[in-house]
């Protein structure tokens, strides 16, 4: 009887050993498991922290990567707001319709136009990064688009305010082209103040590649985090988020930072001549501006598409073509029209997406075509929604440009109203020459 218990005793001992084994094999297991998910944890944040640091494409919020993992973030852009210039000569226009020029010449617009004048001169030169300028006062005369950007959170769909920004661009006032361009030089400026100031003057240009921009702090975060957040990625250096990373319909894609990484920098010149020179004015040039312009601040056009009614020497235009624009640039050499397969803006809707930045220039000569073209884009969504900036030469009667233009229809407060409406769909409206 004894034995029979002691038996039992040691075969219930055994059985208790082996449980006790088990049970510490099992959690031996989870402490390894658990040790190695701290560690991939801490490694995914530092990742993270790597990557929003080197200004790579998360770092512009598309999807945050960390804690916030089912944020959703994106830009939007807000409205255009004209500076007091811009509104003194938009309410006067129709008075100042008859004496452009006297009116850029008078103390009080001379001073502004001078120092505006300067100021877009160093911007293109030196770019928005350049400190200590004496000149940064005449940021006060510029006329500015305003930016936000909103997450919404996946799961909960609450939505915040993350960041708002404006950004400058030349102001719409005298012939919305270089005020010191047309009219007759006035003897008290110096010689300096006219270098550069042709008929084709582009000196009164301000791409967002190289405009300053302000950061307006929401209660919620603090300036300096700001700046990190809006940093340009690597591919697009000093092109700002805004212009290829956002949602120009104000609608929230859930496939936004997929589509980002692919993102193309596109130029359609309507209007081109060849890349280096118009009419043999290499000052006229549109497609070399552009390209120079954009270069110099690191960024390059991945499709350059040129439109031109005039039929060009196919050697010389692809002579005139630098080695890095030869892959990318196509010319349809037959002109562009208002409708059918030449109408531009069947090309642009095939090929661009909303997260592109897309720069157009519409200067035909032909306000047959170009007035249907520039009235499809301002009225139709699917058009407007792919443009960032846009460059149009708006033939007018003004007293000042007779001997270029002669009496088209229009007055220059039809030109105000129609680049203000373009401003206002969230589009870097500029006036070429």
């Amino acid at each position: 009887m004894h034995y029979s218990t002691n038996q039992e005793k040691v075969k219930y001992g055994v059985i208790s050993s082996r449980t006790l084994i088990i049970i510490g094999i099992g959690l031996l297991t989870l402490a390894i498991i658990f040790v190695q998910g701290q560690w991939l944890t801490t490694l995914t944040t530092f990742k993270n922290y790597i990557s929003i640091s080197s200004g790579s494409d998360s770092q512009t919020l598309c999807s945050r990567n960390s804690k916030n993992s089912d944020e959703i973030c994106q830009w939007y852009f807000l409205n255009y707001t004209p500076s007091s210039w811009e509104k003194f000569w938009f309410t006067n226009i129709e008075e100042f319709q008859n004496n452009v020029c006297e009116r850029i010449a008078d103390e009080k617009n001379l001073n502004k136009t001078i120092l505006t004048v300067e100021r877009l001169m160093e911007l293109q030169k030196l770019g928005r990064n350049c400190t200590g300028s004496d000149k940064q006062q005449a940021d006060e005369l510029l006329s500015k688009m305003f930016y936000r950007q909103e997450c919404v959170n996946s799961l909960t769909n609450v939505s915040f305010q993350e960041a708002e920004v404006s950004q400058v661009i030349e102001p719409l006032i005298g012939l919305l082209r270089d005020p010191l361009t047309i009219c007759n030089r006035i003897n008290s400026l110096p010689a300096s103040a006219y270098k550069g100031a042709g008929v084709q003057s582009k000196r009164f240009f301000l791409l967002s590649v190289s405009a300053p921009f302000y950061i307006h702090p929401l209660p919620q975060n603090h300036k300096d985090t700001l700046q990190i957040n809006i940093q340009s990625n690597k591919r697009n250096m000093n092109l700002p988020p805004w212009m290829y990373q956002r949602s120009k319909l104000n609608l929230l894609d859930m496939e936004f930072d997929l589509e980002t990484r692919n993102g193309q920098n596109i130029l359609i010149d309507l209007g081109s001549s060849y890349f280096g020179s118009w009419g043999g004015d290499t000052s006229a040039a549109a497609g070399r501006w552009f390209y120079e312009y954009y270069k110099r601040f690191g960024v390059k056009f991945d499709r350059i598409i040129a439109y031109e009614h005039f039929p060009l020497d196919s050697k010389k235009v692809w002579n005139q073509l630098p080695d890095d624009v030869f892959s990318v640039y196509t010319l349809i050499n037959v002109g562009c029209a208002a409708s059918g397969k030449f109408n531009p803006w069947v090309m642009l809707k095939a090929m661009a997406k909303p997260h592109d930045h897309v720069v157009i220039k519409l200067d035909i000569d032909t306000p047959a075509i170009e007035i249907p073209l520039i009235n499809q884009l301002l009225n139709d969504s699917t058009i407007n929604s792919l443009v960032d900036e846009l460059f149009f030469e708006h033939h007018i009667t003004v007293r000042e440009m007779r001997p270029y233009w002669g009496s088209p229809p229009g007055t220059l407060r039809d030109s105000y109203i129609l680049f203000t409406k373009l401003r206002q769909l969230g589009i870097r409206m500029h006036s070429w020459p």
